[in-house]
């Protein structure tokens, strides 16, 4: 029993690190960065419901000592917005925004999909419609996701 459970264990291992492997190097760590987020996100907006948000910064460094975010994000930070399939659990879309530069609104943008076993996207070459909404959440340098109190 001890062997059949050490090998599903390798299975399933082996089937998240190739899904992993299929996204940009620098994101594919994203599950181990900081969850914006505290339960998972289910209202309404652009992207389907049940939604994690990661970013790559602590939050020491993501946060002022009036607990919001320090704005404008510095150049190198990135957002990750997970998609959950409600039934299967499974991630379906990621989402990513990355910083350009120091300066508010200058963003990246990036979508993947899940086919099969591997995520298919990357870089956007016509991010319109993520700019063109993003751009309401100006006050918060293109982020609508608060951050979680915890």
């Amino acid at each position: 029993m001890k062997k059949w459970m050490a090998l599903a264990g390798l299975l399933f291992a082996g089937a998240v690190l190739g899904q992993v492997s299929s996204l940009a190097e620098n994101i594919r760590n994203y599950a181990s960065w900081t969850r914006v987020n505290v339960n998972k996100i289910n209202t309404a907006g652009a992207h389907a419901l049940g939604k994690d948000v990661y970013v790559n910064l602590t939050p020491d460094r993501l946060l002022g000592a009036n607990g919001n975010y320090k704005l404008p994000f510095g150049q190198g930070t990135i957002f990750v917005k997970e998609r959950v399939d409600p039934q299967s659990l499974q991630v379906t879309n990621i989402y990513v925004m990355q910083k350009r530069s120091n300066t508010a609104g200058d963003w990246a943008w990036a979508a993947y999909e899940r086919k099969g076993d591997t995520f298919q996207g990357g870089a956007l070459a016509n991010p319109a419609m993520c700019v063109d909404c993003h751009r309401q959440a100006s006050a918060s340098d293109q982020v609508f996701t608060p951050w979680g109190r915890r």
